[in-house]
């Protein structure tokens, strides 16, 4: 007797489909898994106490930490304020030895642009670009055809379940049981949403990252710190660490009329995000036992008439 005069789905028993539907859930799970950890290692020897302000707000929380982070060192020494229609002014003179991004973004509120839209300006772009240009060259941050190259397997993931939603259907309209099929379209949903976040950072930066805060604990916000005795490298320092909390800490009134967003830096790789990294995202979703747990299901369903996969 031939699959198809059974009556089965697509011609294929639905044991049988449940097997091979978690056997290419697991496939793509544990292959992303290997890919990204190769994709996203990095220098093994990654030294971030020689980065500025900026670069290390880059690394904990992408371009726009990286633009509160030189805001809040200009802030700090007076060099950029608030007006009252919340744009950026310039209060003062560039302090010397200034950043290209603190010089872009002086000169961009030399134009009363507001806080929240400093990042697109073109000179502030440009600074942005190169900063996680230098960056990328020196394997701490991802560069954009990278994470193009891990998010394949997040469509990959979503192809799985476009083809368990039409298995569904499909059971469904043959009057097929399709119950243990659900939760693997669950799994694969929730694989294919984590693999779509790829990290900006690389993981030779979570330790980095660790250390730094551990290293500077007393500039987080917590600790109320005075900012006055520490400097202004210390108040950039403070927002690339711990996020833009630090900046409400400094100056609340100019944080609050320049629509500055609440922020955190990202806390690491426990990625990614997770914790709030990506990397944790991408990583976190592929323990075999979380996607294959529905082999249990797949195995039990085949004395119940070979149906339970549609």
């Amino acid at each position: 007797m031939t699959l198809a005069a059974t009556g089965a789905t697509w011609g294929i028993p639905g044991p049988t489909f449940l097997l091979y539907y978690i056997a290419a859930l697991v496939v793509i799970t544990v292959g992303a898994i290997v890919h990204r950890r190769r994709l996203f290692a990095g220098p093994r020897d990654a030294q971030l106490d020689q980065l500025g302000p900026p670069q290390v707000a880059y690394l904990a929380g992408g371009p726009r930490l990286a633009v509160y982070s030189a805001l809040g060192g200009l802030r700090a020494t007076g060099a950029v304020g608030a007006g009252p229609d919340r744009t950026l002014v310039q209060a003062g003179p560039l302090a010397s030895g200034a950043t290209p991004l603190e010089t872009a973004i002086y000169n961009a509120a030399g134009k009363r642009v507001r806080a929240r839209y400093v990042h697109a300006d073109q000179w502030v772009r440009t600074a942005l670009t190169q900063l996680g240009d230098g960056l990328e060259a020196a394997g701490l941050a991802t560069s954009a055809a990278r994470r193009r190259t891990a998010r394949l397997w997040a469509l990959a993931a979503l192809a799985l379940l476009v083809l368990g939603i039409a298995r569904v259907a499909s059971g469904i309209a043959n009057d097929k049981p399709v119950g243990f099929l659900l939760p693997l379209l669950f799994v694969a949903g929730v694989v294919a949403l984590l693999l779509a976040r790829v990290p900006r950072q690389t993981r030779a930066v979570a330790g980095g990252l660790a250390a730094l805060r551990a290293k500077n604990h007393y500039l987080s916000p917590r600790q109320s710190p005075s900012y006055s005795t520490y400097g202004a490298g210390s108040v950039a320092l403070g927002v690339a660490l711990f996020g833009t909390a630090s900046l409400y800490s400094l100056d609340p009134q100019f944080a609050a009329e320049a629509e500055i967003q609440r922020m955190a830096a990202y806390s690491g790789w426990s990625a990614s995000g997770g914790s709030s990294s990506s990397w944790s995202s991408g990583s976190s979703c592929g323990s075999a036992s979380s996607c294959s747990s529905g082999s249990s299901s797949g195995s039990s369903c085949g004395g119940g008439g070979g149906g339970c996969g549609g």
